[in-house]
């Protein structure tokens, strides 16, 4: 089993970070192609090709791209990496299965991982049965089974919001916290949890994209209040 060695170290300007990803890998894989993208619902990809074989890559950043979820995947080899992106991230590359890679040196994965494992990936599994289960009543025409069990997939996605939630209410400081609450905008925007937000966060996109959110929902409210009929 080959594995490649991923070390990446931000060098910082006034407007961008040159990323240098020095890879070490076995020749056959020399000009293998691989691709780091984020993959977000409802948000344009940020995607950067690379090219296995040379010693280093270069790559430009905006300075409010990073940290941030990304996932790294290699032409014609098995599975993708989902990590949080970080200033000085090493990947140690599996290349039987790519989503096995090992992430090290970045501060914000293992917040990540904590969260994946404890939350989104037991949610998601709950889920998935209860879905199966769904569709085993709807073949059987069993209504009662079948009305339990979409209701079964309502109370775990209102949990799994909830226990989300917390996680950003107790991890104010961290990128994986903002990173939550922007793909999750919509269902906490009225439960003050933007204005719990560490102000060091201010810098990155996500942060803000959702105080311009914040703002335009705020402005509604006040546009909508002072148009009331005044008696």
């Amino acid at each position: 089993m080959y594995k490649i060695l991923f070390l990446l170290a931000f060098v910082t300007n006034a407007f961008s970070q040159n990323v240098k990803i020095s890879i070490d890998a076995p020749a056959v894989l020399n000009g293998r192609k691989a691709i780091l993208l984020t993959r977000e619902k409802g948000f344009a990809a940020v995607v950067h090709s690379i090219k296995l074989g040379f010693d280093t890559t270069h790559l430009q950043m905006d300075r409010n791209l990073v940290p941030d979820l990304y996932q790294l995947q290699v032409s014609q080899m098995k599975g993708s990496l989902t990590f949080f992106f970080d200033s000085g991230t090493q990947v140690r590359l599996d290349t039987t299965d790519v989503s096995k890679s090992v992430v090290t040196h970045s501060k914000s994965n293992p917040e990540w991982r904590m969260y994946w494992d404890s939350i989104q990936q037991p949610s998601d599994a709950r889920l998935n049965a209860y879905v199966v289960k769904e569709v085993r009543a709807r073949k059987k025409n069993q209504t009662d089974s079948l009305n339990y069990w979409v209701a079964q997939q309502d109370l775990e996605r209102q949990e799994v919001l909830s226990k989300t939630g917390k996680f950003i209410f107790d991890h104010p400081r961290s990128y994986v916290s903002l990173y939550l609450l922007k793909i999750n905008w919509y269902a906490f925007k009225n439960q003050g949890l933007f204005e719990r937000l560490d102000p060091a966060l201010a810098h990155h996109k996500n942060y803000k994209l959702l105080k311009e959110k914040r703002r335009v929902a705020k402005t509604s409210v006040t546009e909508i209040h002072s148009s009331g009929t005044k008696f």
